[in-house]
């Protein structure tokens, strides 16, 4: 038997990614372009296509939640790293990385829902059984009952006896324990929660803010007790320094300077690409 490796999924979820991002890199000419892939205990639950910034405000809508600014007062998001100017966040809003992170999130929104409600639905089903069978219980022990208070002699046969109670009981048991068990099996799962944002360029400062806003998020709220690791995956230059806008010029990095993993991943037979790998975390900067 082959061992399961977590990595192996890993690899090949980013090798499809890069490989849908060329593609379309290839059918527009030009582009920079960003897909997320989700993971649940090391198994691919949902991608998203590749983005490009062009496709942000078509797919996500004007009211973006990974802003960084409030839309409407233009107040500073609370999770906003210091570093990370208005300016910084305003301009690289119309970023890949941004549509991609908004329709992650959005998914994972909506999967926690269905999964909140598809357990009521187990914890009904369950409680349903229970009162149908306690309700079959009492209508025998209330006709054992009458059997003995009539003082027939004889007494007709015995209708429910303790040791049909005791069994009874015992399978009750059982079943509340199975589906306790069922229950935590649910709440338990995902163990692990993977996101990988992968992209033919590194994030820029406003997007790797972003990153962390992302992972503090899944992590703290979406996903408090599961084990949440966000990476950064991108091809061309590690590190670069880069100047973006107009007439406001700002500076920014794209890429990793520290942390990064540098791995190959094959498109075909006759081709390849060289990405970065790095994990992204809420602290150091």
């Amino acid at each position: 038997m082959i061992p399961f490796i977590p990595a192996l999924n890993e690899n090949q979820v980013i090798t499809e990614s890069l490989r849908g991002i060329e593609q379309r890199i290839k059918a527009e000419n030009k582009g920079v372009f960003s897909e997320a892939v989700i993971l649940f205990d090391h198994v691919p639950v949902h991608r998203t296509q590749p983005y490009s910034g062009y496709d942000g405000y078509a797919v996500s809508g004007q009211n973006l939640h990974f802003a960084l600014t409030n839309p409407t007062s233009g107040a500073r998001n609370a999770r906003r790293p210091y570093y990370i100017s208005d300016k910084e966040a305003n301009i690289s809003l119309a970023d890949s990385e941004v549509v991609s992170l908004e329709q992650a999130r959005r998914w994972l929104v909506d999967w926690k829902a269905g999964k909140a409600l598809m357990r009521e639905q187990i914890l009904q089903k369950h409680q349903d059984w229970r009162k149908s069978h306690e309700t079959a219980a009492s209508d025998m022990r209330a006709r054992e009952y009458e059997r003995v208070r009539s003082e027939l002699d004889p007494l007709p046969p015995q209708v429910w006896s303790l040791d049909q109670e005791h069994a009874w009981q015992a399978h009750m048991d059982r079943a509340e324990a199975a589906a306790q068990q069922e229950l935590q099996v649910w709440d338990g799962y995902p163990h692990s929660v993977t996101v990988l944002l992968v992209g033919n360029i590194g994030p820029c400062d406003g997007c790797k803010a972003r990153l962390k806003v992302f992972l503090y998020e899944l992590s703290a709220e979406l996903f408090p007790k599961a084990f949440v690791s966000v990476k950064s995956v991108y091809t061309g230059d590690q590190c670069k320094r880069g100047v973006r806008g107009t007439t406001d010029r700002l500076e920014t990095e794209y890429g990793y300077p520290d942390r990064v993993e540098q791995r190959d991943f094959p498109l075909d037979p006759a081709t390849s690409r060289r990405a970065w790998v790095r994990p992204v975390s809420a602290w150091p900067v």
